[in-house]
């Protein structure tokens, strides 16, 4: 799934980054990179940008970069219990 596809609130791993060029590379350099956790802050009411958390940062991310990032969720609290 791509982290556009995320719940704000819900955490995720970076399964991958695609695209190439300097966007890619770009995402690379913030440190969006695989096996990294992040959290879906908040998604601006027209879909972009999207806030996440990345460690002690928080980045904006365009519509296109956050549909470039594939992430698996991460189980919540309460699925983890379950």
């Amino acid at each position: 799934m791509t982290l556009l596809e995320l719940n704000i609130g819900q955490r995720a791993t970076i399964t991958d980054v695609l695209g190439t060029g300097p966007v890619r590379q770009r995402l690379l350099d913030m440190g969006l990179l695989p096996a990294s956790e992040i959290i879906m802050e908040r998604i601006a009411p027209t879909g972009a940008p999207v806030w996440i958390r990345l460690e002690a940062m928080q980045l904006a991310l365009r519509r296109n970069e956050a549909t470039s990032i594939m992430v698996e969720p991460l189980a919540s609290s309460t699925e983890v219990q379950a």
